[in-house]
């Protein structure tokens, strides 16, 4: 048990995401404890769940067109985004080549369906449908961008006045081979420019593009790419899953599947514009582990001094690491840990968490 003489100001909230159940978690600086949990069967919240004040939760039944209890969408929802009020939702929909706009300014927060979007055009070779992996809002508060893993795209939504219309579909070129594979993207700003951070899935590759605001749009000028792995040259299968950017829109960290060395890993970038050039530069890795961390977040204190990963798995399902929020390096030394077996209660049988974030 957690010490009840702690401050409650120092608990921070966590919610995980696994077949057949959510979880709440208090972390009080030194250890985890479960204080909540829901059990279905037959049920598997996607890799997403989205908070919105004072008290409402939002997943996705990812192999089924069910939005909370209240609402109907398309088929294999796997991320939710709000609009800057949190007023509108945009639902990436991987396994149906939709793009859904839920209305949730309701009082009780139940989801209306505002509009489906269906991806124009052929889907890349070797896909039968398009695959939107993610929603991003950009710093703008005004455009949705959405990485298309099956035509090696991204799609770019205005919001503007309800529409949500998609406004531009910029290609992403391979250098070798035929797939790219964008999965998750995430922004930065430095100097009041805005950049977009993109990792893929296929190739195994971290992308920095800047954005440029043109009439109702954004277009995306590539400025380089690199592996994922470790600054070298990928393994043949490993590839990555989250990125996530630091409130100092400094460090950028991913989350590194199936490496082959005993436990996956957490990489760290730093956003550097030596001689004016903007640049990612590897700074190192840590393990994460277990493996399979397909989710992880940074903590929400101003300073950003944790980050909580989820394994899928191997033998920790949760790990709280340490950051260092002046260099932005985390400390490999966990400083709590939570057992999968511990999260798999004979209820809920399958993998560990695949999701994890601080409310």
């Amino acid at each position: 048990m957690a010490d009840q003489g702690t401050s409650m100001t120092t608990f921070k909230k966590l919610l995980v995401s696994k077949q057949n159940q959510v979880l709440v978690l208090t972390f009080d600086g030194s250890q985890l404890v479960v204080t909540g949990r829901y059990i279905q069967e037959d049920w598997l919240p996607s890799w997403c769940i989205v908070f919105k004040r004072p008290n409402f939760l939002y997943t996705l039944y990812i192999d089924k067109a069910v939005l909370v209890n209240s609402a109907r969408g398309s088929k294999g929802g796997v991320y939710l985004e709000f609009n800057a009020n949190q007023t509108r939702m945009v639902q990436a929909c991987f396994f149906s080549d939709m793009i859904d706009i839920w209305d949730v300014s309701a009082a009780d927060g139940n989801p209306k369906l505002m509009k489906s979007l269906s991806i124009p055009g052929k889907p890349g070779l070797g896909h039968k449908q398009h695959h939107p992996h993610q929603a991003v809002l950009d710093p703008t508060k005004r455009f949705f961008v959405v990485p298309n893993l099956g035509s090696d795209t991204l799609l770019v939504l205005d919001s503007k006045d309800d529409a949500f219309e998609i406004v531009n579909m910029q290609a992403i070129p391979p250098l070798v081979g035929n797939h790219v594979g964008p999965r998750h993207v995430a922004f930065l700003t430095n100097l009041e420019k805005h950049y977009l951070v993109l990792v893929s899935e296929f190739t195994s590759e971290l992308f920095l593009f800047e954005a440029l605001y043109v009439e109702n749009g954004i277009q995306f000028k590539e400025l380089q790419r690199q592996p994922t792995y470790s600054g070298e040259p990928s393994k043949v299968n490993s590839h990555p899953a989250q990125v996530q950017v630091s409130r100092n829109q400094r460090d950028v960290y991913i989350s590194n599947l199936d490496t082959d060395d005993g436990t996956d890993n957490i990489a760290h970038y730093a956003f550097q514009t030596l001689s004016g050039a903007p640049r990612l530069h590897y700074v190192g890795k840590v393990s994460s582990g277990g493996s399979q961390p397909r989710s992880f977040c940074l903590s929400r204190d101003t300073e950003q001094k944790y980050i909580f990963i989820s394994n899928e798995t191997g033998r920790l399902g949760i790990q709280v690491l340490q950051r260092d929020p002046t260099t932005g390096t985390i400390d490999p030394t966990p400083v709590a840990t939570m057992l999968n077996e511990d999260l798999i209660v004979p209820e809920s049988q399958g993998q560990g968490p695949h999701f994890i974030c601080e409310i």
